[in-house]
């Protein structure tokens, strides 16, 4: 896995503005629209709350609040463009180094090199390799880096008028958090196995359909279709396996979210009586712990897209870390055939 990161972020540095284009815009998109709305309509209801407000006194009154939650959903829904914008661009641009240090690695290789491996094989490593990329960028963008952004912000926010409430929810996210991280040690394994069964199916497809002509001709299509069978086999166990260990993690993630959800119910039945907490206080302690659980609720999912990016660019990461058995020297010249 440190391979792979050291690869991606290889070609990440080369493009550091979208970088972090991408981590401004998605902190901007959080605490705006997330955030910011939440707390603007907290003190409305405090507002409401104070007294009543005559039908001439709304806009007086109401008119501040309303022109800046337009505002901030305008600069929010401003950040969630750039958020897509800088995705997009360091796909592009990243996925264009990495196919090419890809190709260059293996049209360097030597001879014994491609020999021994399908060359099937090595077009779905190098394809899994590139989509890994993708696939890591966007749920650290979409998914990783709006779950921390929340968990801070709900710290920033009620740590003054509930602080005993954030500890408790910190404490049970930590635990959350161990326990999601032991079962992604557990399922990385998995999911290198169930992407080198694929690799090994999409390569033996690959090879049978390029020589299908010397498949028939010496009547070898049984054999070929065994062959077939046992990987297109592998790959259903594999990926069984994968499937049962995600089921547990969801589970136990599940619970602790249903545990967060009590204690958040009792904070705000009785956080009035016991702490002297007002309505819009208490609409904003709900709020953010549902905003809050709702992305942890997508942690199962999360780490799952996490551990096929890198399970799925295991073996490229290992080719492309091979050394490269016929190499000219530093001095060479060039060839004139």
């Amino acid at each position: 896995m440190k391979r792979t990161i050291h690869y991606f972020w290889m070609v990440t540095r080369h493009q550091l503005m979208f970088f972090w284009l991408d981590i401004l815009s998605t902190f901007g998109f959080v605490a705006l629209l997330t955030y910011g709305n939440t707390y603007l309509m907290s003190l409305i209801v405090d507002r409401i709350s104070a007294g009543g407000v005559g039908p001439s006194a709304v806009l007086p009154v109401f008119g501040p609040y309303i022109l800046a939650l337009i505002l901030i959903n305008a600069l929010g829904q401003l950040c969630s463009k750039l958020q897509d914008y800088a995705c997009w661009k360091l796909e592009m641009h990243a996925g264009f180094e990495l196919a090419r240090y890809c190709f260059d690695t293996l049209s360097n290789q030597s001879m014994t090199f491609h020999t021994s491996r399908f060359g099937g094989s090595l077009v779905s490593q190098t394809s899994k390799f590139l989509n890994a990329y993708n696939l890591l960028l966007e749920t650290l963008t979409y998914s990783v880096m709006p779950m921390l952004f929340n968990v801070g912000l709900i710290i920033a926010v009620l740590i003054r008028p509930v602080p005993l409430y954030v500890a408790l929810l910190m404490g049970i996210l930590c635990i959350y958090v161990v326990l999601a991280y032991w079962m992604y040690k557990r399922i990385l394994p998995l999911n290198a196995a169930a992407a080198n069964a694929q690799n090994e199916l999409s390569g033996e497809l690959a090879d049978a359909v390029a020589n299908i002509l010397s498949v028939k001709t010496y009547g070898r299509e049984e054999f070929e279709k065994s062959i077939f069978e046992k990987a297109n086999k592998k790959v259903l166990q594999s990926d069984a396996k994968r499937v049962h260990a995600s089921n547990i993690r969801g589970g136990i993630s599940s619970g602790l979210l249903v545990l967060i959800m009590g204690i958040v119910t009792v904070f705000i039945a009785g956080g009035n009586a016991w702490f002297g907490l007002s309505a819009g206080t208490l609409v904003m302690m709900f709020s953010y712990t549902y905003s809050l659980t709702m992305h942890f609720n997508m942690i199962n999912s999360t780490m799952t897209r996490l551990n096929r990016a890198f399970g799925d660019a295991a073996e490229m990461t290992a080719i492309l870390d091979e050394p490269t058995l016929v190499a000219d020297l530093p001095d060479a010249g060039e060839l004139k055939v």
